[in-house]
């Protein structure tokens, strides 16, 4: 299924933020240091902390692009890109085609098994609910993250990738055994509450991170809304709390001040 007037080119190039830019070629990683709020510096930045990620879970994967940019700084993991919207099918077909031990699951994902409500009419912001907020919703087959990792089995230690649009909670109260083998989450947040009550704001989403052993290592993309500029959301970098980093509470590097 195709929206009229959107190939999946231009789909590409609506998805790719301003600030998200390809490296240039033959440029190193050591030409500056990954110090800016950009996805490809905090993929580097998490890099370089050795956390051990076997597998990507790339939940609400539209057409691939944030697999692909992960994949320039994780080579070789096994991926699963999991995506709602059948706009994108075509284009998460080639993309898995096109890399080793890269699939695709045309699903939604959500807090059970069985049928919910999903809104596919826009290719930029799918949204899954138990109810129907609007005639867009339509009844659609949902599975739980569990429920995939059985059926799609993949090394772990696992990160978890959610762009869902307020889904993330429920999602992942139903991922109690997928959580036990994962290391990292990166999590679309927003700084404003919509009428979804399960689509809770930045500080609570720390909150209940942190009530399940996850707290903030990084933010990057930071999206200031059209209308008047304000912070609108942010992507969160969520790692294990018990991390010793955590306890290394200096700033400066050693011999530097």
């Amino acid at each position: 299924m195709q929206l009229r007037g959107i190939t999946p080119s231009s789909i590409f190039d609506l998805l790719r933020r301003p600030w998200r830019q390809r490296k240039k070629q033959g440029a190193s990683d050591t030409d500056t240091p990954p110090d800016k709020p950009i996805l490809d510096h905090a993929l580097q930045r998490l890099r370089n902390h050795g956390i051990p990620i076997n597998s990507l879970i790339d939940v609400g994967a539209s057409n691939g692009i944030w697999s692909n940019s992960f994949a320039q700084y994780f080579p070789g993991r096994h991926h699963l890109l999991l995506e709602a919207n059948q706009v994108y099918a075509e284009a998460l077909a080639e993309v898995c085609q096109a890399n080793p031990n890269w699939t695709y699951r045309m699903s939604a994902i959500g807090p059970k098994n069985g049928t919910l409500f999903f809104d596919g009419s826009d290719p930029l912001g799918g949204h899954v609910s138990e109810i129907a907020h609007s005639p867009n919703y339509k009844p659609f087959p949902i599975s739980t993250l569990d429920r995939v990792l059985e059926e799609n089995p993949l090394p772990a230690p696992y990160m978890i990738k959610l762009d869902v649009h307020g889904a993330e909670i429920p999602i992942l109260n139903s991922a109690v055994e997928t959580l036990k083998q994962t290391n990292v989450l990166v999590i679309e947040a927003y700084n404003f509450k919509f009428e979804d009550p399960a689509a809770v704001p930045f500080w609570d989403l720390c909150q209940y991170m942190l009530s399940i052993g996850y707290r903030p290592l990084d933010v990057f993309d930071i999206l200031y809304r059209e209308v008047d500029r304000a912070f609108w959301q942010f992507d969160l970098l969520f790692v294990k709390s018990d991390l010793p980093l955590f306890q290394d509470l200096r700033y400066f590097v050693a011999g530097r001040h």
